[in-house]
């Protein structure tokens, strides 16, 4: 049976926790084996009660998990976390990127300006990769274009979160031409490996800082998936509020939601 075994994780550290369950069984705990970067740690049983996931009808009310990681793997480095059925299948569950930083992570926001090509490069084929397209064509004229793009206009601002070696993510403004009032567009993105680190809010706060600061744009625009609820949550918090007419200048996917912030009003 195809996608046989359903689950998510909900958090990754210190616990990992989450919630496991066989299609085949629904009203049984499934046993599995966690792998930390190949390396097999004991048989967990998922039989933890979770009432929230048999009222949304995806098994029964005891499937959840919680594993407290050992204290030398959360050192801020990058870790494979893989999870196999008893039959040796490999176990996708949403919610969880793999590979993954544990622990803490170090990263310095600074802006990203045109001498950043390489680094660019690198950070754009990843997400690239991450949202399936093929990252042939990001050559460094496509960076400078790119960078171009956000920086090239009053009140444009492109930040990014780098690390000891390279950038983990970037969060940019590109100000709407002839727009009245003046209006920017943000796009947020951080890899999968650097998530649940706090890096969106951070980025999102500088560049929101950045735009108060720059007294250039009146209001701020983005767009989200609707099941992209830490996002949601995200803007939420910032301030951001919902909007079903969106400006002309602003592409919106569909099914899309849009949202909007004022920088004279308070963040979150």
């Amino acid at each position: 049976m195809a996608n046989r075994f359903v689950g998510h994780i909900d958090s990754v550290e210190p616990v990992l926790a989450g919630w496991l369950v066989d299609r085949q069984h629904p009203n049984e705990p499934v046993r599995f084996t966690l792998a930390i970067d190949r390396t097999l740690r004991p048989r967990v049983i998922a039989d933890r009660p979770r009432p929230d996931v048999a009222a949304a009808g995806f098994g029964g009310p005891d499937c959840g998990f919680a594993i407290t990681l050992p204290a030398p793997l959360l050192d801020g480095g990058i870790h494979d976390i893989e999870f196999f059925a008893e039959d040796g299948q490999r176990l996708i569950l949403a919610g969880l990127q793999s590979p993954l930083v544990l622990g803490p992570l170090s990263a310095r926001l600074v802006p990203i300006t045109g001498d950043d090509l390489t680094p660019v490069s690198e950070l754009l084929r990843q997400t690239h990769i991450e949202s399936g397209v093929a990252p042939d064509a990001i050559t460094e004229r496509y960076a400078a274009n790119w960078i171009a793009n956000f920086v090239g206009g009053a009140g444009g601002l492109l930040i990014g979160a780098r690390t000891a070696n390279h950038l983990a993510g970037y969060a940019a403004l590109e100000r709407a031409r002839g727009a009245d009032p003046v209006i920017g567009a943000v796009a947020l993105s951080v890899l999968s490996q650097y998530r649940r680190k706090g890096l969106g809010e951070k980025l999102m706060r500088a560049l929101m800082a950045g735009v108060r600061h720059g007294r250039q744009i009146d209001e701020v625009w983005l767009s989200v998936a609707p099941e992209n609820l830490p996002a949601l949550r995200l803007y939420e918090k910032l301030g951001f509020i919902y909007r079903t007419e969106a400006p002309s200048s602003l592409f919106v996917p569909a099914t899309y939601l849009t949202m909007v912030w004022q920088p004279d009003r308070p963040a979150g």
